[in-house]
């Protein structure tokens, strides 16, 4: 029984490696849409303030894994396209929360209504089958994301 349980965690642990590469991969190809001005950090800030809400420049620096002053001035340029705004935070009035902005969720849209084009007509390419089997694991990578996102978890 232990041996069982122990191959299961190996499969598991495989399976969990697996799908780190291909979902990353995936999410890096997909996101190169030609013509689009901005990093896929600028797209990843913007996806988190939407999904999130606001945030300190110096959290989506950690969030995003760059120094503050490279945030800084990511920030500055989405400020000046009108996409997130600055405002004091009640907390702390030395620091500032940053927001998305309605102009903000419109380009964020239009980003991945142009990533997901570049994506469809590979699944139109697809099996009926193959296209449910990734509409399932759709829902199944939210669900994971979710529960891995929950502080509380």
């Amino acid at each position: 029984m232990s041996g069982e349980k122990s191959l299961r965690a190996s499969e598991t642990d495989v399976l969990a490696l697996d799908l780190t590469r291909a979902s990353g991969r995936f999410s890096r190809i997909a996101g190169r849409v030609p013509g689009v001005g901005y990093s896929l950090v600028a797209w990843r800030v913007l996806a988190e303030l939407e999904q999130s809400g606001s945030a300190r420049v110096s959290d989506l620096a950690q969030q995003q894994r760059i120094s503050q002053p490279s945030m800084t001035g990511l920030v500055q340029r989405l400020e000046g396209e009108r996409w997130v705004e600055r405002r004091a935070d009640p907390d702390d009035r030395r620091a500032s929360l940053v927001s998305i902005t309605a102009a903000g969720r419109s380009a964020l849209d239009d980003y991945r209504r142009m990533a997901a084009a570049r994506v469809s007509p590979h699944l139109a390419e697809l099996t009926d089958f193959d296209r449910a089997t990734l509409a399932r694991a759709v829902e199944l990578m939210q669900r994971i994301g979710d529960r891995i996102g929950d502080p509380s978890g």
